[in-house]
């Protein structure tokens, strides 16, 4: 199982994945101050910026991690049933490409309304920073794909040898 290389590919898109559970992966500030966070569950402001913590968190996104998460662990588990893993791998990949584009619109969306806010205040508009957890899923997207390759692999030569017999 942990020969396999895709078995290591797996096991770091399940690690970039709770790292990103658990870390902010956005915010916006001004100077040096923070004033909104973003994470995968929760959007927070501070400041003169609190009246925006009224809007609905981005719960989804931490579904989402939750979910590949769910996969990854299933595909490692499944290393002799080669097809089901291949799907499983693939469904994963379909979920962090819609993960990449919903981060995209609430960020979006989220810095519309802090822009809004700031506007009708007369204060300064905050910039929004990345944080590099944002990268993390566009790293396992990447990974799953060589992930994908490898299981091609596998269930080729297993395939070949097959047809020797």
């Amino acid at each position: 199982m942990i020969q396999r290389i895709q078995t290591v590919y797996l096991a770091l898109v399940l690690i970039f994945s709770f790292v990103g559970v658990i870390s902010t992966i956005g915010e916006w500030a001004v100077a040096d101050s923070v004033v909104a966070h973003f994470s995968n569950f929760t959007f927070g402001a501070e400041g003169a910026f609190k009246a925006l913590d009224a809007t609905s968190g981005p719960w989804c996104l931490g579904v989402l991690l939750i979910m590949v998460m769910f996969l990854s662990t299933m595909s490692i588990m499944l290393f002799r049933k080669r097809m089901r893993q291949l799907r499983l791998t693939i469904f994963s990949t379909i979920l962090l490409v819609g993960y990449v584009a919903t981060y995209a619109v609430f960020a979006y969306y989220y810095h519309l309304n802090i822009q809004e806010f700031a506007e009708a205040a007369g204060s300064i508009v905050p910039t929004f920073h990345l944080k590099f957890v944002a990268i993390f899923p566009v790293l396992s997207i990447i990974l799953n794909c060589l992930a994908i390759q490898g299981i091609r692999k596998d269930e080729a030569l297993v395939r070949s040898l097959d047809r020797i017999r």
